[in-house]
């Protein structure tokens, strides 16, 4: 599926990472799409996590909403040291290869799914399954987990879920065997799309595992990484762009946008690149260098 339309010559707003409730957004995909247009954004891609099933929603409405929308994907990744985040841009999402993944990364997230409700229920959580039914609509994620923690009153936000039950360590943290960071990658190329690494400065990783973990995406034949993301201050994008330099790759842009309860990582609301680095939608296939600015 490729994009739907070109974009406008006087486009200047691209966010190409975003999140719905095909994974663990809070809108649907249609609503992010408007959502995305009501903020002036021209170029989009919808990239849930480990999963294509709000594409087709997604860019039927982009059709409707006259803007463009790239089809994306984010792909949990294992290398050595961890697990990091590979965006897919660009993708033909009716590559067997492709699917074959993403069946993967599903089976994997459902049983960390029974996982953790099981180690919740052990630390005293009640009706976690239940209350988990009705707040995704897909496999459940980690994200879906802290909104039933916070519903039920075990916690008072998000991140103090996360801070007390979720994270490594904690009493509802579930390992997951991932694909490794080669065949996420070769996943995305075999459905003729970008590999772009995503929000870098986010891992809490020290500088130098930072860089081993690039060079292995690099090593795969990752070609772009996220310069300016959702959340992050200026002294992140400027790391991240020393990192676009230093391995060669091409910019990309995205909120990582979840939740309009979270008004600091809002659609569209991102700096440009720096002029010196390349940008990644100058390589798409349907979307001409000449058609979008960032």
């Amino acid at each position: 599926m490729k994009a739907t339309s070109k974009a406008s010559k006087s486009a200047s707003r691209i966010d190409l990472h975003m999140h719905s409730t095909a994974s663990d957004g809070r809108l649907s995909p249609t609503a992010v799409v408007q959502r995305a247009a009501d903020q002036g954004v021209r170029l989009m891609a919808l990239t849930d996590h480990d999963t294509l099933e709000g594409l087709p929603e997604a860019q039927a409405a982009a059709a409707q909403c006259g803007i463009d929308c790239i089809p994306g994907i984010e792909l949990s990744a294992r290398w050595a040291r961890g697990v990091v985040h590979i965006v897919g841009l660009d993708i033909d999402i009716t590559t067997p290869i492709l699917l074959e993944g993403v069946a993967r990364q599903q089976i994997e997230r459902r049983q960390r799914a029974v996982r953790i409700a099981e180690r919740l229920t052990r630390a005293g959580i009640s009706d976690i399954t239940e209350r988990l039914e009705r707040l995704a609509q897909g496999v459940p994620g980690r994200a879906h987990f802290a909104r039933a923690l916070v519903e039920q009153g075990a916690v008072s936000t998000v991140q103090a879920a996360f801070e007390r039950y979720l994270k490594r360590g904690r009493p509802g943290y579930a390992a997951v065997e991932w694909a490794r960071i080669e065949e996420v990658v070769a996943w995305i190329h075999a459905a003729g799309g970008i590999a772009v690494f995503a929000h870098p400065l986010r891992y809490g990783l020290s500088r130098g595992a930072l860089r081993a973990a690039i060079q292995a995406f690099v090593d795969a034949g990752g070609q772009s990484i996220e310069v300016a993301n959702g959340g992050g201050g200026r002294d992140d994008q400027v790391a991240a762009a020393a990192l676009a330099r230093r391995f060669g790759l091409t910019g990309s842009k995205g909120s990582d946008f979840h939740d309009p309860d979270f008004p600091w990582i809002e659609i569209g609301r991102l700096a440009p690149l720096p002029p010196d680095i390349p940008a990644v939608w100058e390589r798409f296939r349907e979307t001409p260098a000449e058609s979008v600015s960032g």
